[in-house]
């Protein structure tokens, strides 16, 4: 049987490839938050990247912390470009709730909105390897 490794420039192209389920305004940010993330950590793995609530999200395989530091940064930063374009914008809100990220050309139907659509919390869950079900004493 033959294992076929993935090069790093593989790896990278594969993550690279979640930009296509985002909004195409963030498509750049992405990109960028990849590449950051390669140089740090090149065996780092996407597994999802979306829009919710009006931000960027970008979920990972494995937990690092420097890997989680920049992604919070590309969070925050994605709720002040324009989903749509790219350009500046606010966190807006229509009146039925549904956030999105828009400049004032894209705006229509929505307001700024005037708080966070939700509170970030981040759960850690423990590796497999170093987690015991059994075990009382964790």
């Amino acid at each position: 049987m033959m294992v076929e490794v993935m090069t790093e420039e593989g790896k990278l192209n594969e993550n690279l490839c979640w930009s296509i389920g985002l909004p195409e305004g963030w498509q750049p940010l992405y990109e960028g938050l990849i590449r950051k993330i390669f140089a740090v950590d090149a065996s780092a793995r996407v597994v999802d990247a979306k829009e919710k609530f009006g931000e960027m999200r970008v979920y990972m395989a494995e937990y690092d912390e420097a890997v989680f530091a920049l992604i919070d940064v590309a969070n925050a930063k994605s709720r002040t470009i324009c989903q749509k374009c790219g350009g500046r914008a606010v966190l807006s809100r229509t009146a039925d709730g549904f956030f999105a990220t828009v400049c004032s050309n894209h705006a229509d139907g929505f307001l700024p909105a005037t708080s966070s659509p939700l509170r970030h919390v981040r759960m850690v869950v423990p590796k497999s390897d170093l987690w015991d079900p059994d075990r009382d004493d964790w």
